[in-house]
């Protein structure tokens, strides 16, 4: 076999093929008793292959480094070594056999050490001594430098020698003893003063933090630091791949990265190195993979842990962590007295982040279960706000407090939580999903009608604090149009026109905006400001329009002209435009400027042939009979007057104006003064019942079409 870069090319040749260059298997000490160890370059992942001429299970180690294999078979007590021409074959014979990559080469143990002395070794097996155990990437007892985990006096007096050695080494010397300072710190778990040593080798020489010595050490020392991004970023180089160890490492990043799929997959990959550590590692690693594996829902993963820990025998804190996991277990299993047990076992303890995240799974628990109430669980939740702060559990606490306020609309409160957990955690992936569960509070308020059961003002104010969560395009538009329509209902015009007035101005254009802002104009008319009417409309004119556009603009234009006095400009501006809408607007034109002869004909044709119809009249109808009769009588036309009488008196003898039609269809005709009289307490008429109710209705969630 050869390779070249990337290309291997394998040459098929019959009979045995001996490799170009032969491993070589070495006797050594290891943390439990004596291994074999098989040094090599580029380890590969371990593959699992079953013989298929005899049925044994054997473990591959591939190896990039070509030409590299065994020339014959070496026979153990509790493994072969078979030979290969490229790579290691090992087939185990006893159980137990504890096989670990690292990155100079492949060692070979068991849990009970294996089962061979240094005479059987050397003489009759073949292998050669070695010297000692070869050395891991990642060892925090061996950087311990001999000053006991947790005893201040050892760990003073290695740190001040060591110190003295800096002090005292010269420039060659230098680097060495400060990386010696550096481990010594990260395996006594002082991380801000290993991280401030590592950062003093980067100073001095730059690419030292290119080898994989570097990113090892520093991989472990940010995950220290809670730094677990960029931890994993500098464990994950491919040429750690080989240290089995390392995989570990990276499992506990992943875990407290919250990638917890990754780190499921990466505890996998090394469970073969859990043989090399010591009980606190071991805890450490099994808490943690048993969390990723309940977030994972890898309930049989999760328990496998769980026992192992509950074997272990731990105490304090550890022992209420591990009973807070077997809480989440058994609630996943659905025994809920098992899992309120467990969770009220963890809320005792001392460290708080454990006991906050029991007593918020507690709460949750109970309230889920109908043990609480809902104002029961708030409160709970309020005071567990303040007992943890600056990381997921903190969001986690908010989060479940907002949706609390929202079942029971407290919007401003949901809001107000949710709100505080973006900004406190805006780099946070999660906070996506915290913006959009503000949004759909807000849309549910101001589009699904929410905010209708809040009073008026309230709801406006809700709008004005989270206006930035208006979304764009046509969801926005019709969200503000929605919170228009309920202000105008209960007479907020000027805050109805505050909102239009900024979506004219900065979200809509063209035919929208011109739609839109005719129907600000009629607010502005509704709060009797024509003048702001008519600003309004000459901002947003455009060139060319649909036609039942032009035509509201054009009415609404007109109607404020009307209101202003201006009667001839709002009689021209109308010359083009038909329908009973603008007859309508022109009697009223004519009707406030005494044009009595064009509003006789004008009120002629709203009622057009309505005498033929027997059904009484309407109120709205019986108006414009009014004002045709009086106009008539001002003009003294007693023929028509007459005629008046004979076609419409049979619709309006009982109702609203009955007694003033008789008077002033009187066939003895109405007296002078009576006109001027019946005119001004008719003269409100039109603008407070007419038009204004007209435009009104049209901003009710029922009135209309107004948008």
């Amino acid at each position: 076999m050869r390779r070249t870069g990337q290309i291997w090319r394998v040459r098929i040749v019959s009979g045995a093929s001996a490799p170009a260059r032969e491993l070589t298997p070495v006797r050594q000490a290891g943390a439990q008793g004596t291994v074999i160890f098989v040094a090599a370059d580029e380890v590969g992942g371990r593959l699992s292959l079953v013989d298929p001429a005899v049925g044994d299970r054997l473990s591959v180690i591939p190896l990039g480094d070509d030409g590299r294999g065994l020339a014959q078979d070496h026979q153990y007590v509790d493994f072969h070594l078979l030979p290969s021409a490229q790579g290691l074959v090992i087939d185990p014979v006893a159980d137990g056999l504890q096989i670990v990559r690292f990155a100079t080469g492949v060692s070979i143990g068991s849990q009970r050490g294996l089962a061979i002395s240094g005479s059987e070794l050397a003489a009759r097996m073949g292998a050669a001594r070695g010297g000692t155990v070869v050395s891991r990437m990642i060892d925090l007892e061996a950087w311990r430098q001999g000053a006991h985990e947790g005893t201040k006096a050892d760990y003073t007096a290695r740190e001040q020698q060591m110190l003295v050695d800096l002090s005292l080494a010269d420039a060659a010397s230098r680097k060495s003893v400060r990386w010696d300072l550096a481990r010594f710190y990260a395996g006594h778990g002082a991380y801000p003063e290993a991280y401030a040593m590592l950062a003093l080798l980067a100073d001095t020489d730059p690419e030292i933090k290119n080898t994989l010595q570097w990113k090892a050490v520093s991989g472990v020392v940010l995950l220290g630091l809670n730094r677990p991004l960029e931890a994993l970023t500098a464990l994950l180089d491919p040429k750690l791949d080989a240290e089995s160890d390392l995989w570990l490492w990276r499992a506990l990043a992943a875990n407290h990265a919250e990638r917890h799929a990754l780190a499921l997959d990466y505890f996998r990959r090394g469970t073969e190195a859990l043989a090399l550590h010591d009980r606190p590692f071991l805890a450490k690693i099994h808490l943690a993979i048993a969390q990723s594996a309940l977030a994972e829902k890898a309930y049989d993963l999760a328990s496998g842990q769980i026992t192992s820990l509950q074997n272990m025998g731990l105490s304090g804190n550890q022992a209420l962590a591990v009973d807070y996991l077997y809480g989440q277990l058994a609630q996943s299993r659905g025994d809920i007295a098992t899992a309120r047990a467990r969770y009220q076992d963890a809320a005792s303890a001392r460290d708080r982040h454990l006991s906050t995240k029991a007593r918020l799974q507690l709460a949750r628990l109970e309230y889920g279960e109908g043990n609480i109430s809902i104002s029961e669980a708030t409160a709970r939740l309020e005071r567990l706000r303040f007992a943890w702060r600056g990381d997921r559990l903190e969001m986690d606490v908010l989060e479940t407090l907002a949706d609390l306020y929202r079942q029971q609309e407290q919007y401003r409160q949901a809001l107000l939580t949710l709100q505080l957990a973006a900004s406190a955690f805006a780099t946070d992936a999660q906070s996506r999903d915290l913006a959009a569960q503000m949004s759909a509070i807000f849309s549910r308020l101001f589009l699904d009608g929410a905010a209708d059961k809040l009073p008026p003002l309230e709801a406006l104010g809700l709008f004005y604090d989270f206006s930035e969560l208006t979304p764009l395009g046509s969801s926005g538009d019709r969200m503000i149009r929605h919170l228009v329509e309920r202000l105008v209902s209960v007479d907020l015009v000027d805050r109805a026109a505050e909102l239009l007035e900024h979506q004219v101005s900065y979200r809509l254009e063209g035919s929208a905006q011109a739609l839109v802002a005719a129907q600000l104009g009629k607010i502005y008319l509704l709060d009797s400001r024509p003048e702001e009417t008519l600003r309004i409309m000459r901002a947003t004119r455009q060139p060319i329009l649909p036609d039942d556009v032009l035509k509201q603009r054009t009415l609404v234009s007109a109607r404020a002209l009307s209101e202003l006095k201006r009667y001839e400009e709002a009689l021209v501006l109308l010359e083009n435009t038909s329908g009973r809408e603008a007859d309508q607007l022109r009697a009223d034109i004519y009707w406030a400027s005494q044009d009595w002869p064009a509003l006789a004909a004008i009120s002629d044709r709203l009622l057009g042939n309505r005498w033929r119809n027997d059904a009484p009249l309407a109120l709205p109808e019986r108006e414009i009979l009014i004002r045709q009769a009086l106009a008539l009588s001002f003009n003294d036309a007693r023929e028509r007057l007459a005629q008046l009488r004979s076609r419409y008196r049979p619709l309006i003898m009982e109702g609203d104006y009955a007694g003033v039609f008789d008077l002033l269809t009187s066939p003895s005709g109405t007296p002078a003064g009576e006109l001027g009289r019946i005119a001004g307490e008719l003269g409100g008429v039109d603008q407070f019942r007419s038009f204004l109710s007209a435009y009104r209705a049209e901003f009710t969630p029922t009135g209309g079409t107004a948008f």
